[in-house]
């Protein structure tokens, strides 16, 4: 069988852990997938005032504020690069982990871009289950991409509770 490009989003959520898990029992093939974990790093809000010292700059709580979030995304990779060893699915020089930070307030295009520039073959997501009415006025990712990235998407819904 031909090697085939997998991209699966992964945001730190329930919901991409459960799309990675869906991707390894029904689509994984081990030595001929390179598979692309791509995740687009929210921008931060930093407070532009101290509240400690209203005529200065809070650098001290900026500093915490990135600290975190390099130790989530850290957090993050260590997980899932430990998973795609465990799993066999690396290749030298070829798919991981990638986080990219993100270039506006909505993923999805940042997301469809790299799905191209990988020309991949299929996309795993997770879903978080929206309603109509919520998903028309938040918008959805998954909606987003299975729309606009020219690819074929799984889309793995979220799990009846």
């Amino acid at each position: 069988m031909a090697g085939r490009t997998v991209v699966i989003t992964i945001d730190g959520s329930n919901h991409s852990q459960r799309a990675f898990d869906w991707y390894v029992k029904h689509l994984m093939r081990v030595g001929s997938d390179v598979v692309y974990l791509i995740h687009v790093a929210e921008q931060v809000s930093l407070p532009v005032i101290s509240a400690d010292s209203p005529l200065s700059f809070p650098t001290d709580t900026w500093v915490e504020i990135m600290t975190a979030r390099v130790k989530r995304i850290a957090d993050l990779q260590n997980h899932y690069e430990s998973k795609l060893e465990e799993l066999k699915l690396r290749s030298s020089g070829k798919g991981g982990f990638i986080t990219q930070d993100a270039t506006g307030s909505f993923p999805g295009p940042q997301i469809c871009e790299f799905i191209q520039g990988k020309k991949a073959d299929v996309v795993v997501m997770g879903n978080r289950g929206l309603g109509k009415l919520r998903r028309t006025f938040l918008g959805s990712v998954s909606d987003y991409v299975l729309h606009n990235s020219g690819v074929a998407v799984m889309i793995v819904p979220p799990t009846a509770e």
